[in-house]
């Protein structure tokens, strides 16, 4: 075609038109090359870019945007819409996407790691006190690392309600530190049943009578041991005294009265010391009895002893002492029988 040009040219074509005619053709020659996206080689007028797009003049895709993603496992996390060949993409998430996350009383971001998997929330401000709220507030990399404290565990009994302060899900709870063990006396209730010691491990007893004695067997976190009260003298009460097992006895008997008026009856009954009283007088007769009690036996007329009158045997001891516990006993004759010392009460 240059050769051609160059005819025209030569024909009488004006010089002017006859360049632009030559650059007209030149360029129609390159648009091939061009269109293939052929780099244009070095020198050449049309090299305005080291690498040109299939349709000139040269360019570059748009920058990605800034999105939001609205719906699926990721809402709410920041992202960017990639160009694709001629329009945008959906939203996505990206090395720099995060969302916002609670962190009261401030607020807080987290990471979007994407598929719905996010990082942990963290304060956005300045760094402050931790708390328990899900969120790392003084920005160490841990979320609710608070420092624990003692606390009491509700509804818990004896040493189980012991525990420490902790976060849980975002809210902070009393863990409970101690939990049930045997029981033993150490004024604890390490079994956490609400029952003390003093009662779980009950008495110890010992002794008989006035002596006996109980004690709990722990008492203030030590076990005791059981020692038995001291012994008195047996006295008329209802009591064992002398601890020796009987109550009231060998408290011996009361005796009063003379004649058929003598009796004799102990001197503790029933815990109740006694009175001895002596037993009615009765009128004189002859029987050989001291039937009024004075002393004497059959005295005044009550019996003859003459021709017409049987004669009068003499009791025995043993006979006139059976009526008569001590002291003299009438004979039955007029005389008396020595039956013994009487004991005062």
């Amino acid at each position: 075609m240059r050769p051609l040009l160059a005819r025209r040219r030569s024909r009488g074509a004006p010089p002017g038109a006859a360049a632009l005619l030559f650059l007209f053709v030149f360029l129609l020659s390159s648009a091939p090359a061009l269109a293939r996206g052929t780099p244009p080689k070095p020198g050449t007028e049309s090299g305005v870019c080291e690498t040109c797009c299939p349709n000139p003049p040269c360019s570059v895709d748009p920058a990605p945007k800034a999105c939001t993603i609205l719906f699926g496992p990721d809402a709410g996390c920041s992202g960017q819409m990639i160009w694709d060949g001629g329009s945008y993409g959906d939203c996505q998430v990206v090395a720099t996407s995060k969302r916002s996350c609670s962190c009261a009383p401030n607020t807080g971001t987290q990471a979007c790691l994407g598929n719905g998997v996010f990082g942990i929330c963290q304060n956005s401000g300045t760094a402050s006190l931790e708390v328990c709220n899900a969120c790392d507030d003084n920005k160490d990399g841990t979320v609710d690392n608070i420092t624990p404290v003692d606390c009491v565990v509700g509804g818990k009994l004896g040493l189980c309600s012991q525990g420490r302060t902790a976060c849980s899900a975002g809210a902070q709870v009393c863990q409970q530190t101690v939990f049930p063990t045997t029981e033993t006396c150490d004024d604890r209730d390490s079994d956490c049943d609400g029952v003390s010691d003093t009662v779980e491990f009950g008495t110890l007893s010992c002794g008989t009578g006035a002596c006996a004695n109980s004690v709990p067997a722990c008492l203030n976190g030590g076990w005791q041991t059981c020692q038995p009260r001291p012994a008195s003298a047996e006295v008329c009460d209802g009591v064992d005294n002398d601890c020796d097992g009987s109550t009231d006895e060998a408290l011996g008997t009361l005796s009063c009265g003379q004649g058929r008026c003598a009796t004799s009856v102990s001197a503790c009954i029933g815990g109740v010391p006694q009175t001895c009283v002596p037993l009615p007088a009765e009128a004189e007769r002859c029987d050989g009895q001291d039937n009024d009690c004075d002393l004497e036996v059959d005295e005044g007329s009550v019996c003859r002893f003459d021709n017409t009158s049987c004669g009068c045997v003499p009791r025995t001891p043993q006979q006139a002492c059976a009526f008569t516990a001590c002291g003299p006993a009438p004979d039955g004759c007029g005389g008396t029988v020595d039956c013994g010392l009487c004991r005062t009460p």
